[in-house]
Parts: structure tokens; sequence; C-alpha cells
């Protein structure tokens, strides 16, 4: 399951709190309004820090953007990502690559949701192939 950024914390607790002047709730700085990316990390990704995102061809860096819609939450439900087809990364750099971590971030860069792989490391040789599949990312505020 992944986790909250704690920016993105500051964020959720601020504009549903009465923080701004004579108690009103604060304001929100919204994301950016393209599609939201999933970027790989050979660290451990943090509550305070992204993981250091991988390199090497086959993988873009800023992230593979995501191409369809999620189901919205309701009641508290969890969001499940991606929606109807896997993420996928061919790694043709000529190493393996090592990922411990995913970071989801908006097209701006801005972090939002984080979680580390299990049984990170995960090793992707050079020709393979790694794939996080539908709904393979769960989001949830408990």
């Amino acid at each position: 399951m992944a986790a909250i950024d704690q920016g993105m914390v500051s964020k959720i607790l601020n504009a549903t709190a009465p923080v701004g002047a004579s108690g009103v709730p604060g304001t929100w700085t919204a994301l950016s309004a393209s599609a939201m990316k999933v970027r790989l990390a050979s660290t451990a990704s943090t509550a305070a820090a992204a993981g250091t995102e991988i390199t090497g061809t086959g993988y873009t860096a800023g992230g593979q953007a995501l191409s369809t819609q999620s189901t919205a939450s309701s009641a508290g439900s969890n969001v499940t990502l991606p929606a109807t087809s896997a993420l996928s990364w061919t790694n043709s750099s000529g190493g393996a690559w090592s990922m411990q971590s995913f970071d989801v971030t908006d097209n701006a860069g801005v972090r939002t949701w984080f979680g580390n792989f299990t049984g990170a490391p995960v090793s992707i040789a050079s020709g393979n192939t790694f794939q996080i599949g539908v709904a393979g990312i769960v989001l949830a505020l408990t």
C-alpha cells in the first residue's frame, strides 16, 4: 500500500482545518492539470523525500504518465492505479536496474504518494521488462 507525502499531508490538513484568518479553512494549492506519473527509484522513498530516480535507456526521466482515469474514492474507499492497463518499462540500459520504491507525482513533479516495493530491491536485468499491474498501487487514507 502506498503512503502519502508529508507535504501533501500538510496541504490536506491546511485545506480542511480552520488555519486561515478568522478560523476559515486554509487554501489548497492545485496539482498540475496534466496526467499524473509514476516514477521508479533505486533508493527508499520516505514521507520526507523521494527516492533516487533510476536512469538508463528504457526509462523516461520524470516517470511514466498514467493514461486512464482511476475510479474516484467514495465513502472513503481506496483508489487503485493503474486503472485499465499495466505500466511497463523495458530495461535497455546494458546493466541491471535495482528498484526499491515508486513515487506518484503530478506532471510538474509534485509528489503526492510513495511506496516501497514488496521484496525490494527488485532487480531487472537488461532486456527484461518490469510492470506494475492493473490496481497494483493502492492509495488509502486510514
